[in-house]
């Protein structure tokens, strides 16, 4: 049973013990007042459940509704003969609850159907990425139906990972309720695996190297860099492939801190999954595994290397050394040099209420923020701006429009186009070909406030949704660069949530259409978005390696201060 479950019952049968006695005192002391507790009992029925009501807990509603009856008598023997005959009935709580194996059963299967279902009947991207829904049902069906079965909380987020997975969509995720929190973190760190002291990255070369190497590996000359040309007998990216959870869509979340601790990703855009594609084979092993890696004078040699710990907690810490940001807050300035300044933006939200307007103009006041602070920058000699977009959430389209307009060269600039709401259908519109009803253009206004002054965008595959959006609109100016070692994420479709008891399902419902009205920047069947074309590349070379995890540098920003110099 659940110690909430069992510390109200005990509570509620000690109630009514309390009645027991007061029916006593109140045959001794006449006061109409003391009939008032006999109502304290269904009143702690009502409150002692920590996650609703369930059948198996019958036998302490009945029990608190009997002992409820003494309020309506005024005979000592009869309120004494209610109270003991509910503490019996409710003491048979714990028998039925530890005998029946649906007590506190979730709905996973049910929650499943209606999930699915919703996401069907409204998933914008259906025929733009050729998905079949019933293959879907078909392959996941029989897993959730299991899942019902044996209540296990792991294997549904697990199988909901997988299946967000399916669809490439950055838009596309399930977070479990809290709840099942513990479940949901422990089934990630288990399918990751063990930790070796390393993890593996796909280098630009196409080679894989060692990345975040623990000291205790230098006895066998691995190093931040050494290059790995094979994981237990293959290819560190083909055993990458043999994870539980490669491809799946999933969130290892620390709700105390309020914080992701780590995401994983089926990265809507091939080239991004090629760049993390060795991430995951540096935990696939069992007590030992055997890696063959080129020693110092070039020849290959294979070690034996022993577990460790646990792989979720290195693998954590590689990606944060990957895709740290400026360490500030979300729109806060950092200046780097006499002539160089950042703008970090973590997320396209505002305040509230322009994050609820769809007009440019609520977000004026953020406008007046950062004019003020560019020219008080300018008055000091800043002449150019990085602007860090790095693991950006993404948010309101229209605070993109507000920032990019500021740096803009001036003059009418495209946007994005709305999709055209049938109100009759209750759906997005379609032509006779089955394609999406072009609406209203947004555009923007551009201030060049630079005044010939330089601008570079500093992305990774974690900048989705809106900060896809302004990755686009910025590498499309001629006074702009965006560089990463990737492109963006390649998701900008508008979001709708689902939420059951179980969990909460987020997916793309709402079109945004490019000029021509083909859906903007989402990857197709062929997972190219149509993002990024304009990223320059940094290669992810040893240099890279050396900086980011012998130097503790932030080497994307290094890179953007050079290209400025």
């Amino acid at each position: 049973m659940d110690t909430i479950d069992i510390i109200a019952v005990a509570v509620c049968i000690a109630a009514c013990g309390g009645l027991w006695w007061l029916a006593e005192h109140a045959e001794r002391v006449k006061s109409p007042k003391w009939k008032m507790f006999w109502l304290c009992v269904p009143v702690l029925a009502l409150l002692i459940t920590k996650y609703g009501p369930d059948w198996s807990l019958l036998p302490l509603y009945i029990g608190s509704v009997i002992a409820m009856i003494g309020f309506f008598t005024a005979a000592k023997k009869s309120k004494q003969f209610l109270a003991a005959a509910g503490a019996v009935c409710m003491l048979l709580t714990y028998p039925v609850c530890l005998l029946n194996p649906y007590y506190r059963a979730k709905d996973y299967y049910g929650d499943f159907k209606k999930l699915f279902g919703c996401m069907r009947g409204h998933y914008v991207l259906t025929e733009h990425k050729n998905i079949d829904w019933d293959a879907l049902y078909d392959k996941y069906e029989p897993q959730f139906r299991e899942i019902q079965h044996d209540q296990d909380a792991a294997a549904n987020a697990l199988t909901w990972g997988a299946l967000c997975g399916e669809f490439h969509d950055g838009h596309v995720s399930y977070n479990c309720s809290i709840r099942d929190i513990k479940a949901n973190n422990k089934a990630i760190a288990d399918a990751l695996g063990n930790d070796y002291g390393l993890s593996v990255m796909r280098c630009t070369d196409g080679s894989f190297a060692a990345v975040n190497v623990d000291e205790s590996l230098a006895k066998y000359g691995i190093r931040n860099g050494t290059v790995i040309t094979s994981w237990d007998g293959k290819s560190p990216d083909e055993v990458s492939k043999s994870s539980p959870i490669y491809g799946s869509s999933l969130m290892n979340v620390n709700y105390s801190e309020n914080k992701i601790v780590l995401r994983l990703e089926a990265f809507p855009d091939i080239d991004n999954e090629i760049f993390y594609s060795g991430l995951l084979c540096a935990g696939i092993g069992g007590d030992s595994v055997d890696v063959s890696c080129m020693d110092e004078n070039g020849s290959e040699q294979t070690v034996t290397l022993t577990k460790i710990g646990d792989y979720i907690d290195r693998l954590s810490e590689t990606m944060d050394i990957l895709h740290k940001g400026v360490n500030i807050g979300n729109l806060q300035w950092k200046k780097l040099s006499d002539s160089v300044a950042c703008l970090r933006i973590k997320g396209m939200s505002y305040d509230t209420k322009s994050y609820n307007s769809s007009d440019d103009e609520a977000y004026s006041e953020m406008k007046d923020e950062i004019r003020s602070t560019i020219l008080k920058y300018q008055s000091e000699g800043v002449k150019d701006v990085i602007i860090d977009l790095r693991d950006n959430n993404g948010g309101s389209p229209h605070m993109v429009n507000g920032i990019v307009s500021m740096f803009a060269p001036k003059g009418d600039h495209y946007c994005c186009t709305n999709g055209v709401w049938d109100e009759k259908k209750q759906c997005w519109a379609v032509d006779e070909n089955g394609n999406y009803v072009k609406g209203e253009e947004i555009t923007f206004k551009g201030e060049d406030i630079l005044d010939g002054g330089r601008v570079i965008v500093i992305v990774n595959a974690n900048s989705v949704s809106a900060a896809d959006m302004m990755t686009k609109e910025m590498e499309s100016m001629d006074n702009a660069r965006v560089i990463g070692f990737t492109g963006p994420n390649g998701s900008s479709q508008a979001i709708g949530v689902k939420r059951v008891s179980t969990g909460l399902l987020s997916f793309s419902n709402c079109v945004v259409l490019d000029k021509d009205g083909s859906i903007m920047i989402d990857s197709g069947a062929d997972r190219q978005s149509s993002n990024g074309d304009g990223v320059e590349i940094i290669p992810f070379d040893n240099d890279a390696i050396r900086g980011l995890f012998d130097e503790g540098n932030d080497y994307l920003l290094e890179k953007a201060i050079e290209m400025l110099s």
